[in-house]
C-alpha cells in the first residue's frame, strides 16, 4: 500500500496553505476592517445630513401641492436647529402650527444647522410673528435660500432656493 507524500506513491500529495499565506491574509482583512471602522461614523453622518436635507425639499413640495389643492395659505418658519409649518386659519385670523405628520415641528440633530436669506435678506431667527417663508395658494412661494449645514467632520452644506415661481431646487444640481 503506497504512502501519501512519498515520491513513489500514485497519490497526489495533499496541499493546503501555509501559516504565512493564512497569516498575510488575516492581516490584509484586519487593514481592510480597521479603514472601513475609521470611516463608519462620516458615512452614518453623511446619510443623517442626505435624509434631512431631502426629507425637508419634499416636505415643501407636499405643502405646496396641499396649498395648490386644499386653497390654503401655508408658512415655513424655519429655526436654526429645526423648522416649523403653519396653516393660516381665515376664522381666527391667525396662524397655527401644523401638528400632523410630515408636517409637525422637526428638530434636526445636532450637528446640523439652518440658515436662512429671504428676498436677499438674512433672516434672524425669532424676528418675527408670522412665518418668514410663505407658500400661497397660487402656487406661489416666497423667494429664499435655505442653506442646511453640518460642521462635524468636515463641512457639509446645500442650498435649497426658490424663484417664487418655479420650482423648489437645490442649488448647484439639475433637476431629472
Amino acid at each position: 500500500m503506497p504512502i501519501s507524500g512519498c515520491p513513489n506513491s500514485r497519490e497526489p500529495p495533499i496541499r493546503g496553505f501555509t501559516l504565512i499565506e493564512i497569516l498575510v491574509v488575516l492581516f490584509i482583512v484586519s487593514i481592510m476592517t480597521g479603514i472601513a471602522v475609521v470611516n463608519l461614523p462620516r458615512f452614518t453622518q453623511t446619510g443623517d445630513f442626505d435624509a434631512e436635507t431631502n426629507r425637508l425639499k419634499v416636505v415643501l413640495e407636499m405643502l405646496r401641492e396641499e396649498a395648490l389643492v386644499q386653497a390654503n395659505e401655508y408658512g415655513l418658519t424655519p429655526e436654526r436647529n429645526g423648522y416649523q409649518f403653519y396653516v393660516y386659519n381665515e376664522m381666527s385670523q391667525g396662524w397655527e402650527s401644523l401638528q400632523e405628520a410630515p408636517f409637525a415641528a422637526r428638530r434636526l440633530p445636532g450637528d446640523i444647522h439652518i440658515s436662512v436669506r429671504i428676498e436677499g435678506r438674512e433672516l434672524q431667527f425669532g424676528e418675527d410673528d408670522s412665518p418668514p417663508i410663505l407658500i400661497l395658494s397660487s402656487g406661489e412661494i416666497t423667494t429664499f435660500e435655505l442653506t442646511i449645514e453640518s460642521d462635524e467632520d468636515g463641512k457639509l452644506e446645500r442650498i435649497l432656493e426658490s424663484d417664487g415661481y418655479g420650482a423648489i431646487s437645490w442649488r448647484g444640481e439639475d433637476e431629472p
